[in-house]
């Protein structure tokens, strides 16, 4: 096994619970990351001890031997399939187990998410918006869950690609009615899970899961949530990592939509089809194969000057530790696109236009 893998998968199990915080602090070390070599980064974390290296080693040369009986793969933020926008968080995902098609990981990616105690007319309405967004090469990204989850994987799946991140191991039936979906999910979309194979699902799990599901996307749309719904807490993580919240309002008699009109007061924009999500991000109506043009890459630069509100090509190589000669090709298409602008200071500035 290459020493990459094995240390970007020891680190990962050296990190046990505390994945996010550990990829914070190993982020802010440009010697580190996206490399993760293991002693060092034991050293960062003040978790080396004598022998540590080499025991984590170990453990990960035996995970990834069960990984590869099941077909699963791993990816680091070092490896060339790990997403460029969930790399782009302040804390993604150590590793990231998967299986089925890694390619989808790469394309514009949206989330549906909402209440696993779905309405019947909410499961048609996330199928139906998810069907739509799915044929119009979008992958639509959810978390697997009871309720408007499902019903997103089952519409997506219908017309083209969806990524289910998990809150528990690959190979963890979890949930139990999901036997059927999860195949076909496996066969042909992708499943995605930053927990090692085996590992049950935890309370703690899905506030991990639901930061993936929306670094992973552009937009996250929110289709039936109460105001207690976790959903929120994806749409909350969506909005501190630059990405666009909206929602699609509902029945104001029962509370079961209460979430969604709450992030509609709040500014989040109010969809009831897949055109106006596609319209609110720019990406037009017709089939994509990515924003205005623009290709997961050229996505991540949009998303990160949008945050900032502008920036030099000097701060967006310390940003993305890419090369200044990549960026700029990647900015100037960009530009001819009418997607970014750049002003007399030599500011990198977002369009007024939608994107």
């Amino acid at each position: 096994m290459p020493d990459d893998l094995v240390d970007a998968v020891a680190m990962s199990l050296a990190a046990g619970a505390h994945q996010a915080r550990a990829a914070a602090r190993l982020r802010a070390e440009p010697a580190l990351w996206p490399r993760l070599p293991l002693a060092e980064a034991l050293e960062c974390l003040d978790v080396a001890t004598p022998g540590a290296a080499a025991a984590w080693r170990g453990e990960a040369s035996r995970t990834l031997a069960a990984a590869a009986d099941r077909g699963y793969r791993a990816l680091w933020p070092a490896h060339p399939d790990y997403p460029p926008l969930l790399a782009e968080v302040i804390d993604p995902p150590l590793l990231l187990w998967a299986d089925g098609h890694v390619e989808y990981l790469t394309r514009p990616c949206v989330a549906l998410v909402g209440s696993r105690r779905a309405t019947t007319a909410g499961r048609e309405v996330a199928a139906r918006i998810a069907a739509e967004l799915a044929g119009a090469g979008v992958v639509v990204v959810s978390g697997f869950a009871l309720g408007i989850d499902a019903a997103a994987h089952r519409g997506a799946l219908t017309r083209g690609a969806t990524i289910a991140v998990l809150g528990c191991g690959l190979d963890c039936p979890y949930p139990a009615d999901h036997a059927s979906l999860r195949t076909e999910v496996a066969g042909h979309g992708l499943r995605v899970s930053e927990f090692p194979p085996s590992m049950e699902p935890r309370p703690h799990h899905f506030p991990m899961r639901n930061r993936t599901i929306s670094g992973l996307c552009a937009a996250v749309v929110v289709v039936q949530a109460t105001e207690r719904s976790g959903s929120l807490i994806t749409a909350r993580l969506a909005l501190e990592q630059g990405r666009e919240v909206i929602a699609v309002p509902g029945d104001v008699r029962t509370g079961g939509h209460a979430g969604c009109h709450a992030l509609i007061r709040d500014g989040a924009r109010l969809v009831e089809r897949a055109a106006d999500v596609l319209e609110e991000l720019g990406w037009g109506p017709q089939p994509v194969s990515g924003p205005a043009s623009a290709d997961a890459g050229e996505l991540g630069l949009l998303l990160l000057l949008r945050r900032e509100a502008g920036m030099t090509l000097d701060d967006l190589v310390g940003a993305t530790g890419r090369k200044a000669g990549d960026l700029l090709g990647e900015l100037l298409d960009l530009e001819l696109a009418g997607l970014v602008r750049r002003d007399l200071a030599g500011w990198y500035l977002p369009s007024e236009r939608k994107w």
